[in-house]
């Protein structure tokens, strides 16, 4: 159950809140089924936080420390979580609809069978993070690290990657309908020929595409 005076420091003052949090490192806030829509937590330290069902509709966490942090079927739609920190945190059931997740540290983060559409990771830090099966219409990765990060089976159509890092980031049966790659970093013919894509998947220049039927292709290094 939520903790009323934890609840009324957040909201008053991030700074008298994270003293608090620095003078009591063994609590774990219980902020569970609260309304924080439009909240400002820029730089926050929400370690170990429940916000089980919590309403963070509009809300700023930019720069905020989530290690482990449980969103478990909160509404973070359209919420600000750039530049935050957030190794084991617990975002299943949660509406991120809109989110935006600029510079992340999202490593190893399981995003796997979500809708994730139109979302910005750009220049976060996905290494090795689960997004399998997963709805990335339209989503920009633009200077992502996507190293080892899993696509399988995911929706990828219209999906932004240029100048992303994507080796070893497993493509297999990824729907790449009108991707863009240009510029992206380390990705082989190999992750391409894996995954399904259509004439207006832009590759990078040092690959090549060459079409056999309406459906099959071959992609190759660029040698020229």
């Amino acid at each position: 159950m939520a903790n009323r005076e934890q609840i009324t420091l957040l909201k008053s003052s991030v700074e008298r809140w994270n003293i608090w949090r620095e003078n009591h490192p063994h609590i774990e806030p219980d902020l569970d089924r609260v309304d924080f829509n439009g909240i400002n937590l820029n730089n926050a330290n929400l370690r170990k936080a429940n916000f089980y069902m919590s309403l963070l509709n509009g809300a700023s966490l930019q720069g905020a420390n989530l290690t482990k942090t449980f969103f478990a079927s909160s509404d973070l739609r359209g919420a600000n979580l750039n530049e935050t920190d957030c190794p084991g945190v617990n975002f299943s059931g949660a509406d991120l609809g809109g989110c935006s997740f600029k510079k992340a540290k999202l490593r190893k983060i399981d995003f796997s069978n979500r809708d994730l559409r139109d979302i910005d990771f750009s220049e976060a830090d996905l290494r090795k993070a689960d997004l399998r099966k997963s709805n990335l219409a339209k989503v920009k990765f633009f200077k992502a690290d996507l190293r080892k990060a899993l696509f399988t089976e995911a929706n990828l159509t219209e999906a932004y990657l240029s100048s992303a890092w994507l080796q070893e980031a497993d493509l297999q049966w990824a729907n790449l309908s009108k991707a863009i790659f240009r510029y992206a970093i380390n990705l082989t013919p190999a992750q391409i020929q894996s995954a399904k894509i259509d004439r207006e998947t832009k590759v990078p220049n040092y690959l090549q595409i060459h079409w056999i039927s309406e459906t099959d292709f071959r992609c190759e290094e660029n040698t020229e």
